[in-house]
């Protein structure tokens, strides 16, 4: 409740709702970020990317839906998409998902884009949640494999091994509409 009061002050301009959700969620974007980044960058690159992130909030706060999940995801969401900019402009790398997994022949449009974002949505969803947790972790907050492997007692090798078959399940679901089975991992519908 109180974060879709927040949501609906920002979007009518007000500044005390940005400084309130800068003191609730600046510790976590700067987690995500110091995540992607890591030791890649100086303290000061990660200070500007979390400040980036608010005042992206702060200036698209009118194309927030009211009915978003949470402004917490959306937050997450910039700050990995900011991060990874970031470190595009200071050394070009390529990261371990495949980005065609998630390209949509049209990705220009709003339409492609909020059609890709749901299948993707879909198929996670269809993951089991352990699954499913090491993926987001990995993939959306960028987390290392030995940090979700200590967290979740397990070896950082199962986890690796788990990320691996998530990337083939994705690639075959939003390729062939294949579906999900926590039997098998991957069944085709």
């Amino acid at each position: 409740m109180l974060e879709a009061t927040l949501l609906h002050q920002l979007k009518q301009g007000k500044q005390s709702a940005l400084e309130r959700l800068i003191d609730m969620y600046a510790g976590y974007v700067s987690k995500i970020v110091r995540n992607v980044i890591g030791s890649q960058m100086k303290n000061e690159d990660v200070e500007e990317v979390v400040s980036d992130v608010f005042v992206l909030l702060w200036t698209h706060a009118g194309q927030i839906r009211e009915d978003s999940k949470t402004i917490k995801s959306y937050l997450a969401a910039i700050a990995r998409n900011q991060s990874l900019k970031k470190l595009r402009e200071h050394a070009p790398r390529m990261y371990p998902l495949d980005d065609d997994i998630l390209i949509v022949e049209d990705s220009t449009s709003a339409f492609a884009e909020s059609e890709q974002k749901y299948f993707l949505e879909w198929a996670l969803s269809l993951m089991s949640e352990l699954d499913r947790n090491i993926f987001v972790r990995y993939y959306f907050l960028m987390e290392r494999t030995a940090d979700i492997a200590e967290q979740l007692q397990m070896n950082e090798s199962t986890v690796r091994s788990r990320l691996s078959r998530g990337r083939d399940y994705l690639r075959q679901v939003l390729r062939d509409g294949g579906g999900y089975d926590e039997n098998k991992n991957i069944r085709n519908v």
